[in-house]
């Protein structure tokens, strides 16, 4: 059905602030999406985002795409099939790729992931319901959340160029995740233990 490749690129945060936030931009996109408000990790984010991000030097892009076979392609006929199939093996790789990231946590003291898209740990959100969420040690923010430009960041990092579902399944999909450290990381190493889950 599909295969995974994955890049990781890194940059120091003060850079990657200047070069890719504009949080008046790339927040009014949100407010779009069925997520907004509806999430404890999509905004609006009941936190202060520069403060969030100060206490982190450096930023760890994790790009995974999942690329479809020309079966798969030629399967998605209709917009239920595209919705199905995209849905569902991206929701295995997000899945695979977080669980991953939390594991990285533990061996990287003071890291923090940061995740693609919305928080899908339960079928409805605490927040829908003014409640806590139920998993703080499991949710993990939107990259796009902190109003970063994702397609320039998945571009010059990643040398990825996004692609979306329109009349058919897309020849990939892109995942974005990102790993907030205070000490540099070896990229080699990063790329290998996310390499290796799929």
């Amino acid at each position: 059905m599909y295969y995974t490749t994955t890049t990781v690129n890194g940059k120091p945060l003060d850079e990657f602030i200047a070069k890719y936030q504009d949080q008046a931009k790339f927040l009014v996109f949100c407010q779009h999406c069925s997520n907004y408000q509806t999430l404890w990790s999509c905004p609006p984010l009941l936190l202060d985002i520069p403060q969030f991000l100060q206490e982190f030097n450096y930023i760890y892009i994790i790009g995974v795409k999942v690329i479809y076979d020309e079966e798969t392609i030629k399967s998605a006929h209709t917009a239920e099939k595209i919705k199905e199939i995209t849905f569902q093996s991206l929701q295995e790789v997000k899945t695979k790729l977080a669980a991953a990231l939390l594991a990285l946590e533990q061996q990287i003291p003071g890291s923090v992931s940061l995740s693609s898209g919305g928080c899908r740990l339960c079928q409805r959100c605490e927040r829908c319901d003014d409640r806590p969420c139920r998993y703080p040690e499991k949710m993990r923010y939107s990259l796009d959340a902190f109003g970063f430009d994702l397609t320039a960041i998945t571009s010059d990092l990643l040398q990825i160029e996004l692609k979306w579902a329109k009349n058919s399944l897309p020849e990939y999909y892109t995942l974005i995740h990102a790993l907030l450290t205070n000490q540099e990381l070896d990229k080699t190493i990063l790329h290998e233990m996310t390499r290796g889950l799929f």
